[in-house]
């Protein structure tokens, strides 16, 4: 079923877009699923394929020192970050495109003079990766990564920050994401959601009085 985008954001009198990167723009989380298990092979983690995603959630510097507690080098950290996402980039590239509907709505945003910002737990590399290489950086007005925060997500620092940038009130920001935890973190920030493509099944989006819809992906807009 389409839902009405535009009586939306005047109902909510939404000011700017915020969107999460992977998931979201890119339906890329099960390469990246894919990219986690066989580098903690690689780096000889050695729990179950379960064990392991469970732990993916945040910035990446979160996760690798999640994974490896007991690593207090910083530098050894950093490169085993390096070597995952450097995986799930060769993983990707070939199957690298929008979300169906994705570009006709920044398009059409763009053209109706909304602002717009990414917000992700994704470092500089892969956001470049995924901007540049599907040339839609220039839709977007201010871009917020894991190199730019301190909490990853569900913190609302990401988003908080996104909308500062944007120099809008984060009440008047809507954003879109794929997972809970970026749900959870529109909701902690006081912004409206969208969840669109997501993996998780709605039971899991639970406080989510501010989400306005679930959509499979662009189109329905």
């Amino acid at each position: 079923m389409n839902f009405d985008l535009k009586n939306a954001l005047a109902a909510k009198e939404i000011r700017a877009l915020i969107f999460d990167m992977d998931g979201t723009l890119v339906d890329n989380m099960d390469f990246h699923h894919r990219a986690w298990i066989e580098w903690a092979r690689r780096e000889g983690l050695t729990g179950s394929d379960g064990e392991i995603l469970s732990q993916t959630h945040g910035t990446l510097r979160e996760i690798v020192r999640r994974l490896f507690p007991q690593e207090s080098d910083d530098d050894v950290l950093h490169a085993r970050g390096e070597r995952k996402e450097a995986l799930y980039r060769e993983l990707y590239r070939p199957h690298l495109r929008l979300i169906p509907g994705l570009l006709e709505l920044l398009q059409a945003t763009k053209k109706r003079g909304l602002p717009m910002a990414v917000a992700t737990a994704g470092d500089r590399t892969n956001i470049d990766f995924t901007l540049d290489g599907l040339n839609v950086r220039p839709y977007f007005d201010a871009i917020v990564g894991a190199e730019d925060v301190r909490n990853g997500k569900p913190h609302p620092e990401v988003f908080l920050l996104a909308a500062q940038k944007l120099a809008v009130a984060p009440e008047s920001c809507l954003v879109f994401e794929d997972a809970p935890v970026g749900a959870e973190a529109a909701r902690r920030a006081g912004m409206s959601c969208i969840v669109v493509n997501a993996m998780a099944p709605r039971e899991a989006f639970d406080k989510a009085a501010h989400v306005l819809h679930f959509a499979r992906d662009y189109e329905e807009f």
